[in-house]
């Protein structure tokens, strides 16, 4: 049975090891209010999706101040972890990878506050931004529909979404973004992510149209 406790205790495992691992400059503490497991905000009353569009330096500014976010990596980028349980089961998550505008740093990303840092950059090559695309795997099976499946990747556009087999665990996700994206990493601390990375949050949600295109499977 799956409970908003045992879904925060896998997202703070999660954490705890990328901070003592040096992979996380910062970690956030994670949050369980009702059925949501999510990070605790500095500024709660900050609004977190001010559009519909794709990520912007803005927002990217404005989840940095306002601490919605679960992990600043060592790079700047952002990991966003959020679940939904209800029922002893996985109804809803979000999970996003949101990579860091410019490159940082690496030592004055611990040293000085983030935003400063990031402004350094905006003042001194405000063109020089790093065109990388955030990725969200989301599960939200009320708004499942033609078009928008129930389990999906949505990469580059937020009218992009890739059909997923299944919710997706903590340490899949986590095991994902490393494997694509910090590759060295990935292979460094090969035994931690892949401890978890063959589990699902849930059962399998793909529709007889979805398997017909192209989504993503895994066994």
């Amino acid at each position: 049975m799956t409970t908003t406790r045992t879904v925060a205790e896998g997202i703070r495992n999660v954490l705890d090891y990328l901070l003592n691992a040096d992979i996380a400059a910062y970690i956030s503490p994670v949050s369980e209010q009702g059925t949501r497991v999510s990070w605790h905000a500095t500024d709660p009353g900050a609004p977190f999706l001010v559009g519909r569009g794709d990520p912007t330096l803005e927002d990217y500014q404005r989840w940095v101040r306002s601490g919605a976010y679960s992990a600043i990596l060592f790079d700047g980028s952002l990991l966003q972890i959020t679940y939904e349980v209800e029922e002893g089961e996985v109804s809803g998550h979000r999970l996003a990878y949101v990579p860091c505008p410019y490159r940082l740093d690496r030592d004055l990303v611990r040293q000085e506050p983030i935003l400063d840092v990031v402004d350094l950059h905006v003042a001194a090559e405000p063109t020089n931004m790093v065109l990388h695309s955030a990725i969200r795997f989301d599960f939200d099976p009320g708004a499942a529909a033609p078009g928008h499946p129930a389990a999906h990747l949505t990469i580059n556009s937020a009218d992009c979404r890739i059909a997923c087999a299944a919710p997706m665990h903590i340490g899949r996700f986590t095991d994902f973004i490393f494997r694509h994206f910090y590759p060295d990493l990935w292979q460094a601390h090969l035994p931690f992510f892949s401890r978890s990375s063959t589990r699902d949050a849930g059962a399998r949600t793909l529709t007889d149209d979805e398997r017909n295109n192209p989504h993503l499977f895994w066994g």
